[in-house]
């Protein structure tokens, strides 16, 4: 598996939903928090007071991660995939704090990705999973900061791309045609005996 720093991905876009998104941790408690901070909202305004410089570089809307501390997150598409990629923003921009991305491999999280060192507010990365196979579905843990001068992040613009249908073999197209003109010429001599 890899996990790249990329530019705006390419690929099938797939719905984020709220459904998608369980908080395993704390509940948030930041000013970024709508309602008790238990659970992902979704939000369209970067520029409302709960925004905290969270966004889509698209334009549309984001998953909020609300300052929960850690937050798992279930990605599925109506077909496999062998690549993810999503825009992450406003990761990692309180004192003290971290952030880690983790996968779901054979029943146990493996840290895949993470951000050293502290971020300006409102800071954005274009991240792709790259699989190395086709998945039905992956699973990823976010975890960051708990308690005073909560850190939270903001999820969207996610893309999938699928992998190419195998092309058949020119020698099996070969085979397939060279049985055709077989049975041709057999049923061509047995109307020549009749």
């Amino acid at each position: 598996m890899t996990v790249l720093d990329s530019n705006q991905p390419s690929g099938t876009a797939i719905d984020l939903a709220v459904a998608d998104f369980e908080r395993i941790g704390n509940c948030g408690g930041g000013g970024s928090v709508v309602g008790d901070g238990c659970a992902v909202v979704a939000k369209a305004n970067p520029k409302a007071a709960h925004a905290f410089g969270r966004f889509d570089p698209l334009g549309h809307y984001w998953i909020d991660s609300q300052d929960i501390n850690e937050l798992k997150w279930t990605v599925r598409a109506p077909q496999a995939f062998t690549s993810l990629s999503f825009a992450l923003t406003d990761a990692h921009d309180q004192p003290n704090s971290f952030f880690t991305m983790s996968y779901m491999d054979n029943g146990g999280w493996t840290p895949i990705w993470d951000i050293a060192t502290r971020k300006n507010n409102g800071n954005l990365y274009w991240l792709s999973v790259d699989f190395g196979k086709a998945v039905n579905e992956a699973v990823f843990l976010f975890s960051t900061k708990v308690g005073a001068g909560y850190d939270g992040y903001g999820i969207s613009t996610a893309q999938v791309n699928s992998p190419a249908p195998v092309p058949v073999p020119p020698a099996a197209l070969l085979l397939g045609s060279g049985a055709v003109v077989m049975a041709g010429l057999g049923r061509r001599r047995r109307k020549g005996r009749g």
